[in-house]
């Protein structure tokens, strides 16, 4: 017997409109032997039937149209046309079961899919088809095709003005949690836990906090994705308020701590519930900033990165972890670097400059904070001059930190002749 093919997403996303329309005639089904004859079922009207479906759990009423080739118009054909085949449905339903059991999800659709094209007469081995292979189709994260099944099922019962399976509700509304459609989700487990007999099982308010729990997680995603756009802006408007000069390279080195916000100055507001989450708002341009920054020792070819320099500390504060305070202990603490083997970079003996944007070259005090040697390198645009700042490169300041003395006079003369053109 020919497989069907396998429903693409587009297929599994249709709805049951003109299900009666596309239905030939119910055959009233004459019984083979002894026995009364089966009862014509009724031949509904699309009307008749969508009425049906407005009592039926949401996400059965919220599908696009399109129901060419529509998989779950298909399935539920499967339940209203009787046909023969009884023991050969049952042979595929236990022939898929036994494939179930041994995890080959994918056969076991293929066994169940066998079963409903043998054209069983009864009822509830056609249901029971159905719910396996939405199972199966479960298993394997196939939660279109899940829905197209426990669709036909619920929609089914409501033709039959029965109450649906709990296992076609409850499978559907695990499909609907796995495609994240939580509202349908919440709908569906409403329905199912109001069935009787299901009213005290624990599995419905289980997956309800599993659904309250992705509610949160796409809540919370969100939110955190607008902070960040609004953070982004916030910290552009922050440099442009400090006076910096942005300049970003096509090629930036690779820097693990960017500048940001003082995380201990920024309100502690949660991402959930929604209601508390609103109340989060940009931090002023105040706000004390972060940076990572450079300290260069031209003399020696060599450097140190500061990855966390508050900008309401200063030099002095920073530098003391990095250099001895003075030329005299024995075992400083902390230690001379490796690479000044003459001593000579304790805090008492260095100075500190910095090169603007218009190559300025301005003499930092070390006892002031970092905000104020910004503020006091910003130079306003001028009818004379352009603006200019120290600049933020990719995110970095650099300072040049130099021996007092004759290498510090002789390094100085060298900038200002490079910068000068040599003269």
């Amino acid at each position: 017997m020919s497989q069907p093919p396998a429903p693409t997403a587009a297929e599994h996303d249709g709805k049951i409109d003109n299900v009666i329309e596309k239905m030939a005639a119910v055959r009233a089904a004459s019984g083979s032997g002894s026995g009364p004859a089966n009862p014509e079922k009724k031949q509904w009207t699309y009307d008749e039937f969508q009425k049906v479906l407005d009592e039926t759990p949401l996400f059965m009423r919220e599908t696009p149209k399109d129901t060419k080739d529509n998989y779950v118009l298909e399935a539920l054909k499967s339940l209203v046309f009787e046909g023969d085949g009884d023991e050969v449905g049952l042979n595929f339903k236990n022939h898929g079961n036994e494939l179930y059991a041994q995890r080959s999800y994918r056969d076991a659709v293929d066994a169940y899919s066998q079963g409903l094209e043998a054209g069983p007469k009864d009822d509830a081995l056609r249901i029971s088809l159905l719910n396996n292979r939405a199972a199966a189709n479960l298993a394997m994260k196939n939660y279109r095709a899940v829905l197209g099944d426990t669709s036909a099922i619920i929609a089914y019962a409501a033709t039959e003005k029965k109450s649906p399976p709990a296992k076609a509700v409850y499978r559907a509304a695990q499909a609907l949690v796995g495609l994240e459609q939580w509202d349908e989700a919440t709908d569906a487990v409403d329905h199912g836990r109001k069935l009787k007999g299901e009213e005290d099982k624990k599995e419905w308010p289980t997956l309800a906090a599993q659904i309250e729990k992705g509610k949160r997680t796409v809540l919370e995603r969100a939110e955190r994705e607008r902070r960040k756009v609004v953070m982004d802006g916030a910290r552009r408007l922050a440099i442009v308020n400090h006076g910096l000069m942005v300049v970003n390279t096509p090629n930036p080195p690779d820097n693990p701590h960017p500048f940001d916000f003082d995380p201990d100055a920024l309100p502690k507001v949660p991402l959930y519930p929604p209601e508390e989450a609103a109340g989060w708002v940009a931090p002023p341009v105040y706000t004390p900033l972060v940076f990572p920054v450079f300290l260069l020792y031209p003399q020696h070819n060599m450097s140190d990165l500061i990855t966390h320099f508050h900008e309401d500390t200063s030099f002095d504060d920073q530098m003391a972890v990095i250099f001895p305070a003075s030329a005299s202990p024995s075992s400083p603490n902390p230690p001379w670097s490796d690479w000044d083997t003459k001593h000579e970079y304790y805090n008492s003996n260095l100075a500190v400059y910095v090169e603007t944007q218009q190559r300025r070259l301005l003499k930092v005090g070390k006892d002031i904070t970092l905000r104020e040697v910004i503020t006091k390198s910003h130079r306003s645009a001028s009818a004379n001059a352009p603006r200019d700042g120290i600049v933020l490169r990719d995110g970095l300041m650099s300072f040049v930190v130099l021996v007092k003395g004759t290498e510090e006079r002789e390094w100085i003369a060298n900038f200002k002749k490079v910068r000068d053109g040599g003269k």
